[in-house]
């Protein structure tokens, strides 16, 4: 009780000098506020990316691929294979008709609207049954592509974000002028970020006799195993049928190691500097307080009671940097809309909005009351080691 009552009295004298040392605490705050503003930036796109690569995933669809292929664009479906799948048990049938999409993966050329750079956009072949396979998604504009013919459809997030992507406009692909004949939106996912047009005709004009990949609509989630066991019973079927929340975790692993590699590269550089910024600051704070600190412990405070009191104190100054850090952060870049790579093809965008959540301000505020503390320990234990009765004879 003697303890708490001193460390409380110490650390209230600390906090009212604050004032006085405002120069060395605003090395504390600024470098904790920039670490903690820098590091939920990257880890808002982490988790932003991630969510919308997965937001398309539903666990009554399943995506079938080459066997040992882990993304669309590694696999090759024959005709006679999709013909096969088209049949299996399991797979759902609206009006007589098997609810697949027969899908091909490649890329459109595209100017950024925000600085006209030029990028790649995901193109998408798909079957006639696509909007029925994915209901979420829906024309919210213009029409429908007409089978075999040279047209585009394209996702609201790819409009917002590419120029050039507004109905009536061409998009120059191979053999010729591609029409933008409507737009659809929905799902939340990474469909947004594409265009798509008639499975067929993308294949005739780019000579392409395989497609990538081929989604089933499954009579029920339960059904996968049908399909799987299905797909097993014929050794020349050389397909691998996931369920799509599954593959899609699966496909956004390559985007989150790379942002978390970012993340992890900046943030430890940042880190360090920030802990010496603290150490350094610290020092300076308990070098001008020496007469102060060895008075208190001349009139019986006891040394760990001064060292706790430093530690609290530094930590307070984390705590405001990080309340600053994510002010700023929430402020600049939640909600915002980017497009980065990471879409369907590894140089295709993906259009998603940066997401500072819950668990990433609490995991930035973590490290801030981490980095704070690491800071001072050598000063907090410089005073708690200090000899009284040097401390006094130098003044």
């Amino acid at each position: 009780m003697v303890l708490a009552r001193q460390i409380f009295s110490v650390t209230a004298v600390n906090v009212r000098s604050i004032p006085l040392r405002l120069g060395n605490s605003l090395v504390i705050v600024i470098g904790i506020a920039g670490v903690v503003a820098v590091l939920i930036s990257v880890l808002a796109m982490l988790e932003g990316s991630r969510a919308t690569i997965q937001g398309d995933g539903r666990v009554d669809r399943a995506i079938a691929l080459t066997r040992g292929a882990t993304t669309e664009y590694e696999s090759s479906l024959s005709r006679e294979t999709v013909a096969d799948l088209m049949n299996a048990p399991g797979v759902r049938h609206d009006r007589d008709a098997p609810s697949v999409s027969s899908e091909v993966i490649l890329i459109a050329p595209v100017a950024r609207k925000r600085d006209r750079s030029d990028v790649n956009v995901t193109l998408r072949g798909v079957g006639t049954q696509y909007f029925r396979v994915r209901p979420e998604l829906k024309l919210i504009d213009g029409r429908m592509f007409r089978t075999g013919t040279q047209e585009l459809l394209v996702g609201a997030a790819a409009s917002r974000q590419f120029a050039g992507l507004e109905i009536g406009n061409q998009v120059r692909l191979q053999n010729g002028d591609w029409t933008v004949v409507g737009t659809f939106a929905g799902g939340n996912g990474s469909r947004e970020s594409e265009v798509v047009a008639d499975a067929l005709a993308v294949m005739s004009t780019y000579k392409l006799d395989a497609f990538n990949s081929m989604t089933l609509a499954l009579e029920s989630p339960e059904s996968l195993a049908i399909v799987k066991a299905s797909v097993a019973r014929d050794p020349t079927v050389l397909v691998e049928v996931r369920a799509e929340p599954e593959y899609l975790a699966a496909a956004s692993g390559r985007t989150s190691r790379m942002l978390r590699l970012v993340a992890y590269a900046i943030g430890s550089i940042m880190a360090l500097g920030a802990v010496f910024a603290a150490l350094n600051s610290m020092h300076s704070a308990v070098t001008s307080r020496t007469i102060e600190i060895a008075t208190l412990r001349a009139i019986g405070f006891a040394p760990s009671a001064v060292a706790i009191s430093i530690l609290i104190e530094a930590l307070l100054l984390a705590l405001l940097g990080a309340v600053v850090g994510v002010a700023i952060a929430y402020a600049a870049f939640n909600g915002t809309t980017i497009s980065t790579l990471g879409g369907a093809l590894w140089d295709s965008q993906l259009v998603y909005s940066l997401t500072v959540t819950r668990s990433v301000t609490v995991s930035a505020m973590v490290l801030a009351c981490a980095l704070g503390l690491l800071g001072c320990i050598l000063p907090a234990i410089r005073a708690a080691r200090l000899n009284i009765t040097d401390a006094l004879h130098e003044t």
